[in-house]
């Protein structure tokens, strides 16, 4: 899209969504690989700068933009009234707004049949994409306030937007019906790779079984808990407000800890192939798990804290075996930069998975030591 038309775009934006100010700039943010972003800058007749983000919603991805918006527009409301309640100041830097039109609809959908939306933008921040040590605490500080600040909503209420998204035994079934289809005739080089998934497969329901059973709640989750979601203050790091909420459904809260931990604390890449290189780091661990738990002792139970641990090792497998689905159905789902990415990412999640999976009684040990502190 050309310039004059995303101006177009902008001065209908701020004229529908009853912006302050008139159009004076705007910048295109390059990360993020669904929707696009911008900062646009406005300025009203006194002289008053503001800056608000802007996004065209893929909306082949999100099938039901209304749905995303309105479970967004649901919590962020609510943790908006909690720090309300709690005599938060600047407010604006502490959570994401999410803008509605006239007619109540967050969406202005252009002539070009595109999905628009407009939120806050949290002013004299940043955020990162490698993450030291203070990055991990700050960002295990941030879902862990957001799951605090929701521990009495509703999860239920929210719209289902991605159905099975962490449905791992689901996961683990259409892996095995893949493998049996082989419609691209590679199963017979992964047997290993499937082998080791399959002798994992009753352990991974196992937040499932205790949910049936009454022992593990749902609670409102975020669904991609890395520190990049999180926007931290530009000189002191702390921890601002969490963003991209696009997957905030109901779920349980070792998914979040889980998949936070898989991704910041392997020591190398998702997709290395060198596995020699590839484990879980037991120091960057703690960091993240001492900033998550301090902001939900007494707010989740005794057995959501017990299978945070177990919440890594299954959003691992799970990854894996999602990965090597794709790779057995002709890498259809994600993008890939060379042949076999699918299947080296596989191998790394595997390697990833085994060493968790020795490290889960030291994992347990320094989780009960951050406990035992409270």
């Amino acid at each position: 899209m050309n310039d004059q038309k995303l101006q177009e775009i902008f001065e209908t934006l701020i004229e529908k969504f009853h912006l302050k100010g008139k159009l004076s700039g705007y910048k295109t943010i390059k990360t993020g690989n669904i929707n696009d972003t911008y900062i646009i800058h406005t300025v009203t007749e006194d002289g008053e700068e503001r800056d608000y983000t802007v996004q065209r919603i893929n909306h082949y991805v999100f099938r039901n933009p209304e749905q995303v918006a309105n479970n967004a527009y649901s919590v962020t409301e609510h943790i908006e009234k909690k720090l309300r309640a709690m005599g938060q100041k600047d407010i604006r830097r502490r959570v994401v707004r999410i803008y509605r039109m006239d007619n109540g609809r967050f969406f202005y959908q252009s002539a070009d049949r595109n999905f628009w939306r407009v939120l806050s933008y949290v002013y004299n921040s940043t955020n990162v994409s490698t993450a030291n040590d203070l990055v991990l605490y700050g960002t295990g500080i941030a879902f862990g306030e957001f799951q605090r600040y929701l521990a009495d909503f509703h999860a239920e209420s929210l719209f289902t937007t991605i159905p099975d998204f962490h449905n791992t035994p689901k996961r683990f079934r259409d892996l095995r019906a893949s493998a049996m289809k082989d419609l691209c005739g590679r199963a017979g080089e992964v047997q290993d790779e499937l082998e080791y998934l399959y002798s994992m497969e009753e352990y991974v329901s196992l937040l499932d079984r205790l949910h049936k059973q009454g022992k593990l709640p749902k609670r409102v989750v975020h669904n991609d808990t890395k520190c990049n979601n999180v926007m931290f203050d530009e000189e002191t790091l702390t921890p601002l407000a969490v963003i991209d909420l696009d997957t905030v459904m109901p779920g349980y809260v070792a998914h979040d800890f889980g998949d936070a931990v898989r991704f910041a604390c392997n020591t190398a890449d998702e997709d290395e192939k060198d596995l020699s290189k590839v484990s879980l780091c037991l120091k960057s661990y703690m960091h993240f798990a001492s900033g998550f738990v301090d902001q939900l002792w007494g707010i989740i139970t005794e057995t959501e804290l017990e299978t945070l641990p177990d919440g890594v090792l299954i959003i691992t497998l799970e990854l894996a075996a999602r990965f090597l689905k794709d790779y057995l159905d002709g890498d259809l789902y994600f993008k890939c930069r060379e042949p076999k990415h699918n299947l080296s990412r596989t191998r790394c999640q595997i390697a990833l998975a085994k060493d968790i999976f020795q490290k889960l009684p030291e994992m347990r040990r320094l989780l009960n030591e951050i406990t035992v502190q409270k």
